[in-house]
Formats: structure tokens, C-alpha cells, sequence
């Protein structure tokens, strides 16, 4: 019984992670059409890209992510 309950537990564990790779593939892909370039920066909440497009050519951070100055 323990056996089966292992070999259950592994086969759904590893089937999560397939599907959180698939998950994580299709946001890397995303694209975003902007004028100058997307914002650089990572997102403290969820750790991911900022998808705002930046405003001036010598940007490299969005209005809210560029560091106060």
C-alpha cells in the first residue's frame, strides 16, 4: 500500500511540473509592441518583466519603475 501511495505521489508531483513548465514557456513568450523598447524591470510581486513600454529613446525603465531623481 505504501508503494502504490509513492509511486502515486511521484507520477502527480512529476506531472505538476511539466505543466508549470508549459505555464512559464507561454509567458516568456509574450511580445510587446512598443515605440522604443519594454521596460526592463522585474516586478518585486511576481518576480516577472514589466510589460509597459517606455516613454522617451534613452529610457530603459518605465515611469514607474525609473528611480527617482
Amino acid at each position: 500500500m505504501r508503494k502504490l501511495l509513492l509511486i502515486f505521489g511521484a507520477s502527480f508531483f512529476l506531472l505538476s511540473i511539466n505543466s508549470f513548465e508549459e505555464i512559464n514557456q507561454v509567458e516568456e513568450d509574450y511580445f510587446l509592441e512598443c515605440k522604443y523598447r519594454q521596460c526592463n524591470a522585474i516586478a518585486k510581486s511576481t518576480e516577472k518583466r514589466c510589460k509597459r513600454c517606455v516613454s522617451n529613446s534613452n529610457d530603459y525603465q518605465c515611469y514607474q519603475h525609473k528611480p527617482k531623481s
